[in-house]
């Protein structure tokens, strides 16, 4: 079925002296493989010289108990040509990760889940804010999200931005759509309230311009600063711990820019935290309460209660936040947090998550 979409990968797996290495881990997809049914991930080439280049520097790294499947490279670069695809999978509960082209590509994950018209979360990583005016503007790829905003897209996540190449009228255009952004700044000084804003994503999108040149010369725009290698592989991991997460793109890289295939070398790093946190799981809340303790903060100022809860397993945090319509009180939406928006709380602050969070369910 799937020979419409994909061709063979010219990297092989490895042989069994490897067996430690993720390339003996991996399955190859071959028509009428029965792997396909048991896969859990598959990977998903666009560019062969690219892609290549990355899985074979992923391949030379550990391997997973996780069932990942390789499915080799597009055979039309075109974003429009992986949507059936990419919905074929998120329908076999198989979660993609594309690699080996550029940010186009989000659109082709973001319209898959419009196959079935879901609402979606999504979160870049980027240092700069891809959205202009003008419609036929092909590099700024949000265009056709934000032009206007999707009727389906919920919530927008940009995180790694950097105000000395950003316009200043951009941050306001997120604002005034209750979307969220987190600058290069804010998260180097605390990487762990990024979290959050990852863990509720539907889906994330990576773009190595979000890493500083040193770290990967192998993009299309180097600069000096960014995320260093090793914020952008927690990040990675944090993503792939996210029950909620189900689709996966890591954009940007320039294999004639690469030095000594340095940001090959990063672009699987990356992938690869991310399937360390899918392969490290732990099937939290809203998926069961299990682990979970709850706090109750009372906000003095407003005279409301404000439910938290950690998990015990991973110290993670979540704000529930009561829905109404028609003055109606239907459920509670669980926000995703911080221990910081916790202790805020404590001190009688809104958190800033809440209050958006209000504004864009309640």
């Amino acid at each position: 079925m799937l020979k419409n979409w994909l061709t063979s990968s010219k990297v092989t797996a490895l042989h069994d002296k490897n067996s430690h290495k993720f390339g003996h881990k991996v399955e190859l997809y071959h028509e009428n493989d029965q792997a396909l049914s048991n896969a859990k991930v598959a990977l998903i080439g666009i560019n062969a010289e690219n892609a290549d280049q990355i899985r074979t520097e992923l391949y030379n790294l550990v391997g997973f108990q996780l069932k990942t499947i390789d499915l080799g490279n597009l055979k039309n670069e075109h974003p429009g040509f992986a949507i059936q695809l990419i919905g074929f999978l998120l329908e076999s509960k198989i979660l993609p990760i594309l690699f080996g082209g550029d940010e186009q590509y989000i659109s082709s994950l973001y319209h898959a889940f419009q196959l079935n018209e879901k609402m979606v979360n999504l979160a870049i990583i980027d240092n700069t804010i891809r959205f202009t005016a003008k419609k036929s503007d092909a590099a700024s790829y949000l265009n056709p999200l934000l032009n206007p905003p999707h009727k389906n897209l919920f919530h927008l996540s940009i995180l790694g931005t950097q105000t000395h190449i950003n316009d200043i009228n951009l941050y306001k255009v997120l604002t005034d759509n209750d979307f969220e952004w987190q600058s290069l700044g804010n998260m180097k000084t605390n990487l762990a309230n990024s979290e959050p804003m990852i863990r509720d994503a539907d889906l994330l999108s990576f773009n190595l311009a979000s890493i500083k040149a040193a770290d990967c010369p192998g993009q299309k725009d180097p600069f000096p600063t960014g995320l260093s290698a090793q914020e952008a592989c927690s990040i990675a991991r944090f993503a792939g711990m996210s029950d909620k997460l189900t689709a996966f793109g890591i954009f940007g890289y320039e294999p004639k820019k690469d030095i000594q295939h340095v940001s090959a070398k990063m672009a699987a790093l990356v992938i690869w935290y991310f399937l360390d946190g899918v392969t490290n799981r732990q099937q939290e809340f809203p998926l069961s309460k299990n682990s979970l303790k709850k706090y109750v903060v009372v906000h003095k100022k407003n005279d409301v209660h404000i439910s938290f809860w950690k998990s015990e397993k991973t110290g993670r945090w979540w704000m529930e936040i009561p829905i109404y319509r028609k003055n109606q009180q239907l459920r509670h939406a669980l926000l995703p947090c911080s221990h910081d928006d916790y202790i805020m709380a404590t001190k009688d602050l809104l958190p800033t998550r809440l209050l958006n969070g209000l504004s864009r369910i309640g």
